[in-house]
């Protein structure tokens, strides 16, 4: 039996498939108005970075309220997009990990960029990015939420589920000088094609490693699943509803900067 077919996130395949998920995506247009109005408390001198750019969706809402955006994203294709898309933006080539910007933020953004990283791994990611706040800064961090019907797919298939929820749990227990909140949006993807909803489920299967899966699924069991709960025949539509999960750091007032 042929094995799945995968994405490689340094293809272009993949930023094709990232564009899909983009064009049929709904819950963005709850999370623009989300970001726009947690931006709006910040003065348009502030400055602002987008960790995991991507092709800029969000770093334009960041250049809508802010003179000076930071956009950080290793992908070489995907950076000469986000540069075209957004030429005031200062794009930065890396990570997370690897880049220090250059000032501190009064706002910050993770928006589904954790999938690439492993999930004991998120809370450190999260608090590194977290340290580059000013005083009254703001990071959001996003991600699907954990019953959403791409993470019951990956589940089915024997991958753990992303879970924001957990992941961060560590972090904020230890981290007390910061606080966190969470929020949810609704959300969903609505498609037109079998091919698409096809393309958007395996770029949702690959954000998991090959070996994450304790029975990697073969190409007909992937396609079947994706028929069987993505997709519609009758009416000729795929996708599914979800929630999108947001956290909200922020520095604890109370805490000093630097006592841990």
């Amino acid at each position: 039996m042929q094995p799945v077919k995968r994405f490689h996130w340094d293809t272009p395949e993949y930023v094709d498939a990232s564009s899909t998920v983009l064009k049929y995506s709904v819950a963005r247009i709850y999370v623009r108005e989300i970001l726009r109005e947690t931006f709006s408390h910040y003065p348009a001198e502030a400055r602002a970075i987008d960790w995991g750019a991507g092709e800029g969706d969000f770093t334009r809402v960041m250049l809508e309220r802010f003179q000076h955006v930071y956009a950080v994203e290793p992908h070489a294709g995907m950076r000469a997009v986000l540069a075209r898309r957004c030429p005031r933006a200062q794009v930065f080539e890396g990570t997370i990990t690897s880049v220090i910007p250059p000032t501190k933020v009064e706002a910050g953004l993770i928006s589904h960029v954790l999938y690439h990283a492993p999930d004991h791994k998120w809370g450190a990611y999260t608090i590194r990015a977290a340290n580059q706040l000013t005083e009254d800064g703001v990071l959001v961090v996003i991600l699907k939420d954990p019953d959403s019907g791409c993470n019951q797919m990956l589940e089915y298939f024997g991958a753990a589920r992303f879970n924001l929820y957990e992941s961060l749990a560590g972090v904020i227990r230890l981290h007390t000088e910061f606080n966190f909140s969470f929020t949810c949006v609704p959300g969903s993807l609505s498609t037109t094609s079998f091919e698409d909803t096809l393309k958007i489920a395996r770029f949702m299967l690959c954000d998991r490693d090959a070996d994450a899966f304790s029975r990697s699924p073969t190409e007909q069991e992937f396609q079947e699943y994706v028929r069987a709960h993505f997709w519609d025949q009758g009416r000729n539509t795929g996708g599914w509803h979800y929630k999108t999960v947001l956290c909200f750091v922020r520095r604890n007032a109370a805490r000093p900067w630097g006592q841990i």
